[in-house]
């Protein structure tokens, strides 16, 4: 099975909560880049990949299935492949997606007869924006990213990703955050609508709050971000706590000049609008 990767259109950060999370603002918009899921019977829970990255104990999927299993009383193991294609710490929700793809699956094949509702509380557990890939679609997100609405909206512009060659951690990032005085919600959920008819207000309004200590500490990500404006995006962006970047382009002819510009250095990937389309459609 696919598993999607997604940016963020604006990340506002709000406040830091009791538990240690943020609460944030943001808008989930699935891309055309995806790692592949499989799995198959085994006497244990092995988890195994086209690179070398996590072991088995310290992937998000290892602890997915190790929680599914031990909660339904199965005793069979499963063997877990992920054909990799999403870049690890680049802030595209790669291990997120993986984790509630695998959650889907593992429902499905063990008739575990778990409600949307149910995935979501288990989704949570594992990370704050896993429970986002349970469903297709753009998503107007609040608390820590699980309060989740739905829009139906079409996405008419074509999506540059570009991803660094170094991963940033979400943790790091949030812990060097410096936090707002007077944070507050803008309204991103009634504005995005707005920014697609007048795409001018994409630079007004959605700005990612984790560019500032990202930049001071990659400083070569700026560079990035003016190439992708040189290229005629009307908005570009730090997705996520990074480390890629996406511009947005209303011609493909424009989002292909800039994927030029960055291939012979980068992984760059384009998302087009069709895509989008097929994608919030299907379930």
């Amino acid at each position: 099975m696919k598993s999607y990767a997604k940016i963020n259109i604006g990340l506002n950060i709000l406040n830091k909560r009791d538990d240690g999370y943020h609460n944030i603002e943001t808008i989930f918009i699935p891309i055309d880049v995806h790692d592949t899921i499989e799995v198959s019977s085994s006497d244990s829970i092995v988890i195994e990949s086209n690179i070398d990255w996590i072991s088995n104990n310290d992937n998000i999927c290892y602890k997915v299935a190790k929680y599914l299993f031990e909660k339904h009383d199965i005793k069979r193991g499963v063997r877990i492949f992920i054909n990799k294609h999403i870049p690890i710490g680049a802030g595209l929700g790669g291990g997120s997606s993986n984790a509630a793809t695998l959650l889907k699956m593992l429902n499905s094949l063990y008739n575990l007869n778990l409600t949307l509702e149910n995935q979501k509380e288990i989704a949570l557990l594992f990370g704050s924006d896993v429970p986002f890939f349970l469903k297709n679609g753009i998503a107007y997100a609040l608390g820590r990213g699980e309060e989740l609405t739905y829009l139906n909206i079409e996405f008419p512009f074509y999506i540059v990703v570009v991803y660094p060659n170094i991963s940033v951690s979400t943790k790091w990032a949030y812990e060097n955050f410096k936090e707002k005085e007077e944070p507050k919600k803008i309204g991103y959920a009634s504005l995005f609508s707005e920014a697609i008819k007048n795409k001018q207000l994409f630079k007004d309004i959605f700005k990612n709050d984790f560019e500032d200590i990202v930049f001071r500490r990659y400083a070569g990500l700026i560079s990035i971000k003016n190439v992708l404006y040189e290229k005629n995006a009307f908005f570009a962006s730090l997705s996520g706590s990074g480390s890629s970047l996406f511009g947005l382009y209303e011609s493909k002819q424009d989002a292909l000049r800039a994927f030029e510009a960055f291939k012979s250095r980068f992984k760059v990937f384009i998302s087009e609008p069709n895509f989008l389309i097929k994608y919030c459609e299907r379930e």
